[in-house]
């Protein structure tokens, strides 16, 4: 460890110093220019055994580093494909359920699990190609849910190695879960009927989205007095594809949205947090799901993501990518999803 220190003290002015048995912490200024040296430090550190985290706390440069235990990649296949296939069969029951037949509900199954396949595929294999030790998807079964699934997740079992990895794992999955939902909600629109509302009957109404409301217009232009759009299968999942993509890019914890927020901001990202809890308070008037959503945020919202290299800025380029997420978050979030007509 003291070759190390040694190393450090001729890239940085070293003001503290905390040292234990497998790890340590220098705290100074790293000798301009800045980002040429972190380039050198984290070049050096790939010669030794230990593996740094360079971050910066109260204006001051810090270089952590120590024996990490390396965690082995080791996918169960039969785990993930019995997930997929039980995820399959309980989408197929859920669209059988909301339609009233057995193709119906096939086609809702290919539609949602289209869209959610490509959204947690598309943080796999970016999170891959940086370098990351990341899981295959465990999709998540729901027998008897009106959707049939609670979607999927993915693990990540090693450091984000940069602000760009981040930005970039982040983005990737609803951005491609986005890209295959705008079709299928097109072509489900296409298919969906416009019917006459029966008078004095009860039932419950989508809310729109931006996106979704001028897909509508566009496709069925004139719809007349006292009737509405009854959605086909593959609108709904379109529907349901916009409405999770939203909730997910809301820039707040462990959220994709909170992913790429902290790329940008780190941790100025919580300054986002006090607006983003009153205007969901003022929705939930609206949807009472947004108080749960709330709540669930308000205990994910304390972890932030640990950037091996936080110190490293974005590019240009990367801050205008950045916004892509932003737009696509404002033209699919659905202020009251659920409205009693």
């Amino acid at each position: 460890m003291n070759e190390v220190f040694e190393f450090l003290k001729y890239k940085m002015t070293i003001e503290d110093i905390t040292s234990g048995i497998t790890a340590a912490k220098v705290t100074g200024t790293i000798n301009p220019p800045v980002e040429s040296t972190i380039k050198e430090i984290k070049e050096y550190f790939l010669t030794t055994q230990y593996t740094p985290i360079l971050s910066e706390e109260k204006n001051k440069h810090v270089v952590q580093f120590g024996i990490f235990k390396k965690v082995e990649d080791k996918p169960k296949y039969w785990l993930h494909i019995l997930l997929f296939l039980a995820t399959i069969l309980t989408t197929i029951f859920a669209g059988y359920l909301n339609f009233g037949s057995i193709q119906s509900g096939v086609l809702f199954s290919f539609s949602i699990m289209a869209i959610l396949t490509c959204h947690d595929f598309g943080h796999y294999f970016v999170s891959r190609r940086e370098g990351m030790i990341t899981t295959l998807p465990y999709f998540i079964p729901m027998p008897g849910h009106f959707i049939g699934t609670f979607g999927a997740i993915i693990r990540m079992k090693s450091l984000i190695p940069s602000r760009k990895a981040l930005l970039q794992v982040g983005m990737a999955g609803p951005l491609a879960g986005f890209l295959v939902a705008l079709p299928i909600t097109i072509i489900g629109i296409a298919l969906s009927e416009v019917k006459m509302v029966p008078e004095g009957a009860g039932y419950l109404r989508m809310g729109d989205s931006l996106l979704f409301l001028l897909l509508a217009k566009i496709i069925h232009p004139n719809i007349p007095q006292g009737a509405d759009i009854f959605l086909h299968p593959m609108a709904f999942a379109g529907w349901l594809g916009f409405l999770v993509t939203s909730m997910n890019l809301m820039p707040v914890g462990q959220l994709d949205g909170g992913h790429v927020a902290y790329s940008v901001l780190l941790k100025k990202r919580r300054y986002l947090y006090i607006p983003i809890f009153a205007g969901l308070v003022a929705l939930g008037f609206l949807w009472m799901g947004w108080f749960v959503w709330m709540l669930l945020l308000f205990f994910v919202a304390r972890r932030d993501p640990v950037i091996q290299d936080s110190l490293t800025p974005l590019s240009r380029r990367d801050m205008v990518y950045a916004l892509l997420p932003l737009v696509v978050l404002i033209l699919t979030f659905i202020p009251q999803p659920f409205i009693l007509g």
